[in-house]
């Protein structure tokens, strides 16, 4: 038996007959990274409005899919009759966690492409995150929260009553 717990030989063979290693570290960090992936999405969707400020007068709503200290992405909802500005390579997204403060980050894009989800297409963009702005900080403070968070979160099955006084 291996002691340290990180490789293991035996019992599984592949489709050559020859024994599969099993490694639980990367196995576990595979199961935490769909947790996160699945907690940012929670979170993206039900406590943190995302904005765009495409133009000087004019906010875009987007769906923020996935965040890390090196940059994002989101997509917008395809519309031929308002397309996104192809134009913009690099401009400010606003992170609303209230009605009235938000946390602005600068990001560059470096790549976009059509998807569709749920029967609805969307431009999908991934960007970079601007590292140099003021902001950069708290943004990473932020991702490294929702990584700790993902880790350490628990579904609440509803099951416990909670009284006010």
């Amino acid at each position: 038996m291996n002691t340290k717990g990180s490789k293991i030989k035996g019992g599984h063979k592949d489709s050559g007959g020859s024994e599969q290693v099993i490694d639980f570290k990367e196995v576990r960090a595979q199961k935490l990274e769909e947790k996160r992936r699945t907690n940012e999405r929670v979170f993206f969707k039900r406590l943190l409005s995302v904005y765009s400020v495409a133009t000087k007068d004019q906010m875009f709503p987007v769906d923020l899919i996935e965040v890390s200290e090196q940059g994002c992405s989101f997509q917008v909802p395809f519309d031929p009759h308002k397309p996104w500005p192809n134009d913009m390579t690099q401009f400010p997204i606003r992170l609303y966690f209230s009605q009235d403060s938000f946390l602005e980050i600068y990001v560059q894009v470096q790549n976009s492409r059509p998807a569709i989800e749920n029967h609805n297409r969307f431009l999908r963009l991934g960007c970079a995150v601007d590292r140099t702005a003021t902001s950069y900080p708290a943004y990473q403070a932020f991702v490294r929260f929702l990584k700790q968070y993902a880790e350490h979160a628990q579904n609440d099955p509803g099951n416990t009553s909670i009284f006010y006084l």
